[in-house]
């Protein structure tokens, strides 16, 4: 065989190895690896007591929060999106070393962030229908992971207030999800965190007890030349995005992919506050400034 077919293209956008890394006594390698395999892995006490009562009273005094019917049109979920436009509380959480880390080892280095979602699944609610995630966008299956979900635990997840069902090594099946196949629920305690490949079929539980609520924190990431779900560059002010840490910037879809902004960096341009820096069509002024 030749040895170009025995070799895979090499592309900047491969899962970065990370094996035998290990930050704050996380294994990223082991996650990651288990991740590929069943299509999720769980990571326990991903934020400790302090951080999750800080993060919640942040969401709940500082993120208007619209009720939005579940399935079922019961009207017992409660979400709020756009999160990085309504509050700082969690910005350490989105740079954690150990979320870049995995998320790099799942869809590469060159990613984004495509969603955040704070949702509480109040008493009463129903079932979600199993679905993927990365069905919005129509590629062909099988295909390349391009998206990686966490999902943070607030409260306690458990099967009676409807912890999320998880359909192992779904991720690498390609018919459309089947509601009759057995899935499982990721039960967790608050502060736990689980992530899960994009094409894994999976859909919030029905929250059947009486009185105990499910708060979560969802972050979405993807490969970054793909169009998120969620507008960063519209959704947050550009006031804000200026006073980001500069990695959140790049996160949020502020990062050199073709020609930027009339070949400028778009942080360049979101600095200048103008869309065509006349001295940048001067190729003088670009080999000054390279």
């Amino acid at each position: 065989m030749d040895k170009h077919e025995q070799q895979p293209l090499a592309t900047p956008y491969a899962p970065v190895d990370h094996t035998g890394v290990i930050i704050e006594d996380l294994d990223i390698g082991q996650v990651v690896a288990t991740i590929a395999d069943q299509g999720y892995a769980v990571v326990k006490n991903f934020l400790p007591p302090e951080d999750i009562a800080s993060i919640r009273h942040a969401f709940n005094t500082e993120v208007p929060i619209t009720a939005m019917s579940g399935i079922g049109a019961t009207g017992k979920s409660w979400r709020a999106h756009n999160l990085l436009s309504k509050t700082r509380a969690a910005d350490h959480v989105f740079l954690d070393p150990r979320l870049r880390a995995i998320v790099d080892g799942v869809i590469g280095k060159y990613n984004q962030i495509n969603i955040t979602t704070l949702f509480n699944t109040l008493p009463g609610e129903t079932a979600q229908h199993l679905h993927q995630d990365d069905g919005l966008w129509p590629i062909p299956r099988p295909h390349p992971t391009f998206l990686c979900n966490a999902l943070i635990a607030f409260d306690d997840f458990t099967k009676e207030n409807g912890a999320t069902h998880l359909v192992p090594y779904s991720h690498t099946w390609t018919q459309a999800p089947d509601q009759s196949v057995e899935s499982i629920q990721i039960e967790m305690k608050s502060g736990s965190m689980v992530l899960w490949d994009g094409g894994m079929w999976h859909g919030g539980g029905a929250n059947t007890s009486k009185d105990v609520e499910r708060m979560g924190f969802f972050i979405s990431h993807q490969i970054s030349y793909l169009r998120p779900q969620e507008i960063q560059l519209l959704a947050i002010p550009k006031e804000v995005v200026k006073e980001m840490p500069h990695r959140l910037q790049r996160l949020v879809g502020y990062h050199p992919f073709g020609i930027g902004v009339d070949g400028r960096d778009p942080l360049d341009v979101l600095e200048d506050d103008v869309v065509i820096n006349p001295e940048a069509r001067s190729a003088e002024h670009w080999r000054a400034n390279s």
